[in-house]
């Protein structure tokens, strides 16, 4: 308590200081109660870091005993573009022998014809902008390559000059070089099923021609499908033909303006693909959303749309022989894109993969088969010329990790215990130093972890130590045998020697991490010594909430009493002094 000083103006004592000496002793309760409450929250929070690393164990545990890692298995091919394999858990390790006889695709339903309006060589006088072309054609040059020597044409404004005059420009172009040597060849442009096309007659001899140079700054090439194309025998009767369709549904805009043939405007129809209605609204929709709408619907195909042939592909998402269902339910739009409604004329039917596994022909719907050979998946790239070798073994590396992996939480739950509990004379005390269940939790986990499993039948493998797993030697060094450590050469040298052994030792009801699986799982568990224990804790906290406020406000309430008090016997004082200062001054006065 501080010592009480006097020399206060009216009373000569240092009120404050007495009043802090009291209150000092008044607020014993409270710090006794904050102190625990510190206490508390500082093995709170080491049960939390106990908790995280148990269950950090429990977890590389589990990688065992639940997910077969001590039975981890590689899958290799011999010939990877033929086919590759991967191997789960407790596959069977040998050789097999594969060969890939047929692989999968899927049923695919095509336009019978193009469905937009086709471009006709009369159609085709009209101005380029007009026609219903893949794609808007630029003004600029276009080049052909004939004979070795480069020539070009103008391409015009595609709003006044038409897509027949271009063509003709440049048959009269690759005409006249032709005719440098070839003095009677006669070339001419004109449209031929939809497609662009140049014929040569009266030639003595075939030329070489072909089309796009880099100075080239027109796209008329590319739009009309002859960008790439090369014919180095360009002869009589022999003609050159666009890749591309040159009248093509639009994909933007209404159904309505697409220039679909043989739709009849309904505003609102349904198409109905393998079950699954597909409405629509030809005032509305365009073809690109159509195609979405068939993608997100329930129908299971994929629709896409062949800009060079101007046809809507509808393909099955899953392989085999079966038939895509297209019916129009309301309206012509299925017809209207040439999907043979109620028919298959329009499909070419996929199949199912097969493979021929040691003499034995299994199929699948898909190109991943995984009934060929137990644990195994083959994926399947190419048909095999022959017989593919696959061969399953051991995958030490995996196995190795995950017995790593389980060292290391291992040493780290011990590095977290003997900070936890340390107690050594001169060194800063952990906060579960009393708690006698956490010391002696390490002890109790490595004998767990390193007994001989009882559940195997006898052999060379029956604990961790007989794969590498070790506690330390005998006469090591103190401390050293609180920790794990893994021979990794003793470890590969036991799953080549005996891998269902070692697996079974590592993943087994009966093996050696079943029972550390079982205790940790306890301990870890909400009714368990570490959860219940963060429980009591959490509860004791609670109660000391409720009690500072509570104790704090009597303090206050005590301290305010204590200052009235002393604050009257200063004005007690004051009055006294005044008082004996009168009668000092009246007794001065009568003397004289």
């Amino acid at each position: 308590m501080p010592t009480v000083q006097f020399g206060g103006i009216v009373s000569g004592l240092s009120t404050k200081d007495i009043i802090d000496a009291l209150m000092a002793a008044e607020r014993q309760p409270l710090l006794r109660l904050q102190n625990r409450r510190t206490d508390l929250e500082a093995r709170r929070t080491a049960f939390g870091r106990l908790s995280t690393a148990l269950t950090d164990l429990l977890t590389k545990s589990k990688a065992f005993t639940v997910s077969q890692a001590g039975a981890s298995r590689t899958a290799t091919s011999a010939t990877p573009a033929v086919l590759t394999a991967t191997a789960a858990a407790g596959a069977l390790v040998g050789q097999y022998q594969v060969s890939v006889d047929r692989l999968a695709t899927s049923t695919k339903a095509t336009s019978t014809a193009s469905i937009g309006t086709a471009v006709t060589d009369a159609s085709a006088t009209g101005t380029m902008a007009s026609l219903p072309l893949p794609g808007s054609i630029t003004a600029g040059t276009s080049s052909a390559i004939v004979n070795g020597t480069i020539v070009s044409v103008t391409v015009g404004d595609p709003s006044t000059t038409s897509l027949k005059a271009t063509a003709d420009a440049l048959a009269a172009a690759i005409q006249a070089q032709i005719r440098t040597t070839d003095g009677a060849a006669t070339v001419t442009a004109s449209v031929v099923n939809n497609k662009i096309e140049l014929s040569m007659t009266g030639a003595a001899a075939s030329h070489a021609v072909r089309f796009s140079a880099g100075g080239d700054t027109s796209n008329f090439l590319g739009i009309t499908g002859l960008a790439g194309l090369s014919a180095v025998a360009f002869a009589n009767g022999t003609p050159i033909t666009g890749s591309s369709a040159l009248g093509v549904v639009r994909t933007t805009g209404a159904l309505d303006a697409a220039g679909l043939t043989g739709l009849t405007s309904t505003a609102t129809g349904s198409l109905t693909i393998n079950g699954a209605a597909i409405a629509y609204d030809t005032t509305v929709d365009s073809l690109s959303t159509l195609t979405s709408r068939i993608n997100a619907s329930a129908a299971g195909v994929t629709a896409s749309l062949d800009r060079g042939n101007d046809r809507i592909v509808l393909t099955n998402r899953t392989a085999g022989a079966t038939a895509i269902s297209i019916a129009d339910t309301v309206g012509t739009l299925g017809a209207a894109l040439r999907l043979a409604p109620g028919t298959t004329t329009a499909q070419a039917f996929g199949q199912t993969a097969q493979v021929t596994v040691d003499g034995r022909v299994v199929t699948g719907d898909s190109n991943r088969i995984t009934n060929a050979i137990d644990g195994v998946g083959l994926d399947l790239l190419a048909l095999s010329a022959g017989t593919v070798t696959i061969t399953v073994g051991p995958d030490r590396v995996a196995t190795r990790k995950s017995v790593a992996d389980l060292v290391a939480s291992f040493n780290a739950l011990a590095d977290q215990l003997d900070s936890l509990t340390a107690n050594a004379v001169g060194k800063p005390r952990g906060a579960l130093a009393s708690e006698g269940t956490v010391r002696g939790l390490l002890v109790d986990l490595r004998t767990t972890i390193m007994s001989t499993a009882s559940g195997l039948p006898s052999g060379a493998i029956r604990s961790l130590g007989d794969i590498g797993v070790s506690s330390g030697v005998i006469g090591a060094a103190v401390g050293a045998t609180r920790r794990l450590s893994l021979d990794e050469t003793k470890l590969d040298r036991a799953i080549d020697s005996d891998p269902t052994r070692v697996a079974q030792l590592l993943n087994g009801v009966g093996g050696a991490i079943a029972p550390l699986v079982s205790r940790l799982t306890n301990l870890t568990g909400a009714s368990g010594p570490v959860g219940s224990a963060t429980d009591g804790i959490a509860s004791a906290l609670r109660a000391l909430a409720g009690r500072e406020p509570d104790l704090e406000r009597r303090l206050a309430i005590r301290q305010a009493a204590i200052e009235r008090r002393y604050a009257a016997l200063e004005k007690s004082l004051s009055l006294l002094q005044s008082t004996s200062a009168q009668l000092g001054a009246q007794l001065t006065t009568s003397r004289g």
